[in-house]
C-alpha cells in the first residue's frame, strides 16, 4: 500500500503549470487535502462521491471511478476539510478528460473557515480559465489561510466534476492530524519568531528520535553524551546536561537510528543558547540507509542556516526514505553541539507487533445485515476480506452507515487500520470517514475525524493516521450518501506504550547475570524483586563495578513478544550514569546479547526516574540493558518486562475452579451452572461437562470469585459438537454487581472465535471485582460454556 501521505506533485508538470501564473511550487510539494473529509451540494449515482478527488488518483477518465461529480444543478459546489486553519499557497485542479471539460470553465476556488455549502462566503483565490481536456489548473492562493477549499460555479446551472484536487500548503507543512513548523521557524528561549504565519497548532506528529539508539563522532565528556540530543529535554544550555557535543574535531559528526526505515518529513534541531551557537552554521543533515562514512554519503536534505541562541532550525526533507539521520559539519574543524533532534515522519504504519486496542472489544453497528454480517466481525482478529467467509461486518443500505467499536477507555490512537471487503463491492468503503473521542452523540459521528479511507481497492489495508487524537470510541461512517458499510477488520493502535493497569511483568524473579558486581548487596537478581526502592543503600538494586560497557540481563524462560521495558533507576546519587543505555531484546547470548536488536534507548536519567521503553512486540528470550561507548557503572532498581497480549503462564492458577456458578436458567439436570468451573474443558455436551441455558433473550452465566480480585484474562472453552456459533458476541463481564446484574459490571472484552470447541482468551488487564459474567446481548440465544478460566494478575483486593 502506497505511504497515505504520499508526495503527489509531479515536479516538471507543475512547475511549468505554476510559472505561468506566478505561482512556482516545488518538486514535491505536499498534498494537504489528500485523504480528508470532503463533500459536495449533491452526489451523480454510483461512483461519484467527493471523497474520489482527494483519493490521489488523477485519472481524468470519469468511468474509471475517481472524479468527484454532482447533479446538474444551479451553483454546484465541492469542499475539503483540511482539519485545521491551513495557510494555502496553492490548490491544483485535475479536469475531466474523456467529455465535458468545458464544463470546469469559471469555476472559483474559495479558502476560508466557513464549511461545507458556505464555502462561497470564503474569499476567492482565483477561478480556473484553463478547461481544456484533462487540463491541470494550478490556483495560486499566496498564503490565504482558512480550514476549508471549497470549488463553486457561480451563476448558472451546470455540473461539476473534479477529477483530483491538491492543496499545497505554505512553508514546511504540517502532517495531516499534525501541525509542522513553517520553513526557517525558530524558538528562541520561550518565544517564537516565524517569517510565516503557522495557523492554530492541533495534534503534533511524533518524534520517532526519542529514545532512539543514537551514536556521535567523539564526547567531550560525561555530560555531553549523544543520547542527550533524544532525551525529549529541549533544555538548550549546556550545563545542564541535555546537550550532545563532541570534541573540536575535522568534520565532527552526530547520528539516530530510527529502528527500521521511514519517510522523513521534517528533522528539527535545537542549537544553544549560553554560548558558541554560532558553531552549527553550515551543518547537513543527511537521511538514508548507509552507514558508509558513518551515514555521510546519505543523501542531504537541507542545512542550517540560522544559528542564534538557542534557535530550533527545521529542515524540510520531504518524504526523503531511510533509516538513520546524520548531523554533520563539512568542510571545517569545529565542535558539534545538538541540545535536542526531532524527526517527524510521513504516515504512521504501525510497527510490527503494535498492540490492537480494538481486538474483541464491544462494538456496535447502524443495522445488520443478516447474521452473517455482525458488528464483531471486524474486531475478530480475522483479516480474511471474503464476506462469505463469516469475518466482515455489514449494515444494509441504508442513509450514512456507520460502525463503531468502544475500547473500554480513553487513549490516544495513533494509527485506526481498516480492511475492505475482497470478494466484491469494495468500492462502498471510498470516502468513509474515521472518528476519534469520548462522546457517542450521532453514534460517535460527533467526534473528531482524523481521516479518511481513500484507497478502496480489493481487499484494500488503509492506514488512516490520528497521530495521538484521544478517545474511548472509534467509529467508521459513511456520510452524505445513502450505502452498505462493510469491514472486514477495524485495528487501533495506541500512541506510545503506557503498561496497561495489571499488565503482566514476565522479568519477575527470573534468572539474571550482569557483567560485575559491585558488592555482595548489588546482585542483578536485585533488579527482579519486584521492589522499586531506588536507594541503592536499602539493598534492592543491581549495581556493577564501574568498567567499559557494563551490561545486565534477564532470561525470560522462554520467547515472548515484548510489548515494553521499564526501568527503575536509582535516586540516592549518580543517576545520571543511566543515561544512554540501551535495550536489547532477543535469543542470542553471543557477545552478552549485545548482537539482539536495540528497543530503545534510556534517555530519563533524573533521580528515580522510570523510564518506559516501547518494544512493540520485538520477541526474544533475553533483555539485556547496556552502556555502550564508554566506562561506567550500571545501577537497576528494578527491571520489568511487559509483554504482548495475556496468555496464562504455565502453571499460573485458575481462581474460578470449583467456586459458586450460576446462570439465567438451565437447559436440563446435565447443563448446570458448575459444569463451567469443574476443571474439564471437553467441548462436547453430551460428555456432561458443559453449562447449558433454555433458550431466552441474552441467557447470562456468572461465577463468584469468593473475594474481589485483579483480573488478567479470562479463558472461555467452546462447545466443539454442534451449535459452536451461539458463542459469538457474547460479552465478558467483570465487577462487584452479582449474578444477574453482572451485565451492568464493566466489560472486559467480547468472544469474536466461535469456531467448534475454540479457546477464547479475553484480556482484562487487572479489571478489579468479585464476579466474572458471561452474556449474550440483544438477542434470543441458548448459552453453552464448555469451561470458563480466570487467571489474576495481583492477590486479593
Amino acid at each position: 500500500m502506497a505511504l497515505p501521505w504520499a508526495l503527489l506533485l509531479l515536479g516538471e508538470v507543475l512547475a511549468q503549470d505554476a510559472a505561468a501564473q506566478g505561482c512556482l511550487l516545488p518538486p514535491a510539494a505536499y498534498n494537504a487535502a489528500l485523504g480528508r473529509p470532503a463533500s459536495q451540494s449533491s452526489i451523480f449515482p454510483n461512483i461519484s462521491i467527493a471523497a474520489n478527488a482527494v483519493d490521489g488518483n488523477r485519472d481524468g477518465v470519469w468511468q474509471h471511478g475517481s472524479c468527484a461529480r454532482t447533479l446538474t444543478e444551479r451553483e454546484p459546489w465541492w469542499s475539503v476539510d483540511l482539519g485545521g486553519r491551513r495557510a494555502v499557497a496553492a490548490v491544483v485542479v485535475k479536469n475531466r478528460q474523456d467529455c465535458c471539460w468545458h464544463r470546469l470553465r469559471g469555476a472559483q476556488v474559495h479558502v476560508g473557515d466557513a464549511p461545507a455549502e458556505r464555502g462561497r462566503d470564503n474569499p476567492i483565490c482565483g477561478v480556473i480559465t484553463d478547461a481544456g481536456p484533462g487540463s491541470l489548473s494550478t490556483i495560486c492562493c499566496h498564503g490565504l489561510p482558512g480550514r476549508y477549499v471549497s470549488i463553486l460555479i457561480p451563476g448558472r446551472v451546470d455540473t461539476l466534476v473534479l477529477c483530483e484536487v491538491e492543496v499545497v500548503l505554505q512553508g514546511c507543512l504540517p502532517l495531516p492530524g499534525g501541525e509542522g513548523l513553517a520553513v526557517g521557524s525558530q524558538r528562541v528561549g520561550n518565544r517564537s519568531r516565524q517569517p510565516r504565519a503557522t495557523l492554530s497548532p492541533v495534534i503534533p506528529a511524533p518524534n520517532v528520535a526519542r529514545g532512539r539508539a543514537v551514536a556521535q563522532s567523539s564526547t567531550l565528556n560525561v555530560i555531553s553524551l549523544a543520547a542527550n540530543a533524544v532525551d525529549g529535554n529541549g533544555d538548550a544550555d549546556w550545563e545542564r546536561g541535555s546537550c550532545a557535543h563532541t570534541e573540536k574535531e575535522p568534520e565532527p559528526w552526530w547520528r539516530v537510528d530510527l529502528g527500521r526505515r521511514h519517510a522523513v518529513y521534517a528533522v528539527a534541531v535545537t542549537n544553544r543558547r549560553d554560548c558558541c551557537w554560532e558553531s552549527l552554521l553550515g551543518a547537513q543533515v543527511h537521511v538514508g540507509d548507509s552507514l558508509a562514512d558513518h551515514g555521510k554519503r546519505n543523501p542531504v536534505c537541507g542545512t542550517i542556516l540560522d544559528t542564534g541562541p538557542g534557535s530550533t532550525s527545521t529542515v524540510c526533507c520531504n518524504g526523503l526514505p531511510g533509516r538513520y539521520v546524520t548531523v554533520i559539519i563539512p568542510g571545517r574543524e569545529d565542535f558539534l553541539v545538538l541540545c535536542e533532534v526531532e524527526v517527524t515522519v510521513q504516515s504512521c504504519v504501525p510497527p510490527p507487533g503494535a498492540q490492537n486496542l480494538a481486538l474483541r472489544r464491544p462494538a456496535a453497528q447502524s443495522s445488520t445485515a443478516g447474521r452473517a454480517g455482525s458488528a464483531i466481525n471486524a474486531v475478530d482478529g480475522n483479516r480474511d476480506g471474503n464476506w462469505q467467509h463469516g469475518s466482515c461486518s455489514q449494515t444494509e443500505r441504508e442513509p450514512e452507515p456507520w460502525w463503531t467499536v468502544d475500547l473500554g477507555r480513553r487513549h490516544a490512537v495513533a494509527a485506526v487500520v481498516v480492511r475492505n471487503r475482497l470478494d466484491c463491492c469494495w468500492h462502498r468503503l471510498k470516502g468513509a470517514r474515521v472518528h476519534v473521542g469520548d462522546s457517542l452523540a450521532g453514534h460517535g459521528t460527533n467526534n473528531p475525524v482524523c481521516g479518511t479511507v481513500t484507497d478502496t481497492g480489493p481487499g484494500s489495508a488503509s492506514t488512516v493516521c490520528c497521530r495521538g487524537l484521544r478517545g474511548r470510541y472509534v467509529t467508521v461512517a459513511v456520510a452524505g450518501r445513502e450505502e452498505r458499510l462493510s469491514l472486514c477488520e477495524v485495528e487501533v493502535v495506541e500512541q506510545g506504550c503506557a503498561a496497561p493497569p495489571g499488565a503482566q511483568n514476565v522479568a519477575l524473579g527470573r534468572p539474571a547475570a550482569q557483567s560485575s558486581v559491585l558488592d555482595p548487596s548489588s546482585s542483578a537478581a536485585n533488579a527482579v524483586d519486584g521492589n522499586r526502592d531506588g536507594n541503592w543503600e536499602q539493598g534492592s538494586c543491581a549495581h556493577t563495578a564501574e568498567e567499559p560497557e557494563p551490561w545486565w540481563r534477564v532470561d525470560l524462560g522462554r520467547r515472548h513478544a515484548v510489548y515494553a521495558v521499564v526501568v527503575k533507576n536509582r535516586h540516592d546519587c549518580c543517576w545520571e550514569s543511566l543515561k544512554g543505555a540501551e535495550v536489547r531484546v532477543g535469543d542470542s547470548l553471543v557477545d552478552r546479547g549485545r548482537r539482539n536488536p536495540v528497543c530503545g534507548v534510556i534517555t530519563d536519567a533524573s533521580p528515580g526516574s522510570l523510564s518506559t521503553v516501547c518494544c512493540h512486540g520485538l520477541r526474544g528470550r533475553y533483555v539485556s540493558i547496556l552502556i555502550p561507548n564508554r566506562e561506567d557503572a550500571l545501577v537497576l532498581c528494578e527491571v520489568e518486562v511487559i509483554r504482548q497480549g495475556c496468555s496464562p503462564l504455565p502453571g499460573a492458577p485458575n481462581v474460578a475452579r470449583e467456586q459458586r456458578a450460576t446462570q439465567s436458567s438451565t437447559s436440563n439436570d446435565s447443563g448446570v451452572a458448575s459444569k463451567a468451573v469443574d476443571g474439564n474443558r471437553d467441548g462436547v455436551w453430551q460428555r456432561g461437562s458443559c453449562s447449558h441455558t433454555r433458550r431466552e433473550r441474552e441467557p447470562w452465566w456468572s461465577v463468584d470469585l469468593g473475594g474481589r480480585r485483579a483480573v488478567a484474562a479470562v479463558v472461555v472453552k467452546n462447545r466443539q459438537d454442534c451449535c459452536w456459533h451461539r458463542l459469538r458476541g457474547a460479552q465478558v463481564h467483570v465487577g462487584d454487581a452479582p449474578a444477574e446484574r453482572g451485565r451492568d459490571n464493566p466489560i472486559c472484552g467480547v468472544i469474536t472465535d466461535a469456531g467448534p470447541g475454540s479457546l477464547s482468551t479475553i484480556c482484562c488487564h487487572g479489571l478489579p471485582g468479585r464476579y466474572v459474567t458471561v452474556t449474550v446481548p440483544g438477542r434470543e440465544e441458548q448459552l453453552a460454556l464448555c469451561e470458563v478460566e480466570v487467571y489474576t494478575v495481583l492477590p486479593e483486593l
